[in-house]
């Protein structure tokens, strides 16, 4: 009897599983390395890294004439037991994850979403350990400018994808800012507007995000260009980014000493990446390299120079192993704000990644 009914809930729930398309997905990246850097009196330090892992649930529902529902919840972890690296290691739903729609005229979704810098990544394509904290993950324009954000998600967003029109698709994207204090401008707002195109293994796309009300009326602003070639197993990418942000710089230890206050933040970054496909093997190098920064128009030796090679090697459709060596070097400026005794930072490592 109590067979029977087990057999009869399973049949009855069958129908209702095959109607939802839940999707349990992941990736797993662990590895060593060995870096060289302030962090360690620029010994090298031996250590067993995550790279980034995560897992999630995604799914759609069919709703007719084209149109369905889409969601996702991601949540990243480190696989060393490290909690608190990364991205918010250990806290539910700290990738991205939202709720939306997709259908003919587009993608609109709402939640905590990927911004448009973090989808401008061409000449980002190494991995780099949770533990390396002195700034040498690849490459340099990655949210590790002055005042700079980006190349993560805007938070409380609202986001909508474009259909692709003869290769080419827009995104616009809102992060509300939810607070204002008495007497001030509203703060926190976020906005972003991404232009691409595709054709032939060619792409190209710019993308500009933005924070309101940084300092008074003036807003952040953040800017990139990105383009290249991807077939025959070659891959081919450059990047420049220009920027102007807002923040207190008169703490930094710097010479001379801006004014306290809403310091303004010029610069700019390039990065060029270069692999090729052979067999199982694909071999890569990246370089990169961050401008002397203007504060409120004097000019800072702000800038950093940075080099990296590795190898992929595929052992399955989902499983790799990648090998690398990288070098950054900050000029005097740089060293004091990042407080580095030396110039140079040096970092190797050996991943594997496998995803589900």
């Amino acid at each position: 009897m109590k067979k029977t009914i087990i057999f009869a809930a399973i049949a009855a729930a069958i129908p209702a599983l095959a109607q939802a398309d839940v999707n349990l997905y992941g990736s797993l990246r662990a590895g060593v390395s060995v870096t060289k850097n302030s962090t360690n009196n620029y010994n090298s330090t031996f250590g067993v890294d995550d790279f980034g892992s995560r897992i999630g649930f995604k799914g759609s529902e069919d709703l007719g004439n084209g149109l369905k529902t889409i969601w996702q919840v991601e949540t990243g972890f480190a696989m060393d037991g490290m909690a608190g690296k990364g991205t918010a290691s250990g806290t539910f739903a700290n990738r991205e994850s939202y709720v939306g729609l997709d259908g003919a005229y587009g993608k609109l979704r709402v939640g905590y979403l990927s911004d448009v810098l973090a989808d401008s990544e061409a000449t980002d394509n190494l991995y780099g350990p949770r533990r390396d904290s002195m700034g040498t993950n690849f490459p340099l324009y990655e949210a590790t400018d002055l005042f700079s954000y980006g190349d993560a998600r805007f938070k409380n967003s609202i986001r909508y994808d474009s259909p692709t029109w003869n290769g080419f698709n827009a995104t616009l994207q809102y992060g509300a800012g939810e607070n204002q204090a008495a007497g001030q401008m509203k703060q926190g707002e976020q906005y972003g507007l991404r232009l691409a195109y595709q054709n032939s293994g060619f792409f190209g796309a710019w993308a500009y995000a933005g924070v309101l009300n940084t300092k008074g009326g003036s807003n952040s602003a953040t800017n990139r260009l990105e383009g290249g070639y991807s077939a025959n197993n070659l891959y081919l990418a450059a990047s420049y980014q220009w920027l102007t942000t807002y923040g207190d710089a008169s703490t930094l230890g710097l010479t001379p000493a801006p004014v306290a206050g809403g310091n303004k933040v010029e610069n700019t970054t390039w990065a060029l990446n270069a692999a090729y496909t052979i067999g199982n093997f694909k071999p890569s190098i990246v370089y990169s390299k961050r401008g002397d920064a203007k504060i409120d128009g004097t000019r800072y030796s702000l800038g950093a120079s940075q080099w990296a090679a590795a190898v992929d090697y595929t052992l399955s459709k989902n499983t790799l192993v990648q090998v690398g060596y990288g070098e950054r070097k900050d000029n005097k400026d740089a060293q004091t704000v990042n407080k580095l005794g030396q110039e140079k930072s040096t970092l190797a490592w050996a991943m594997m990644k496998h995803n589900f």
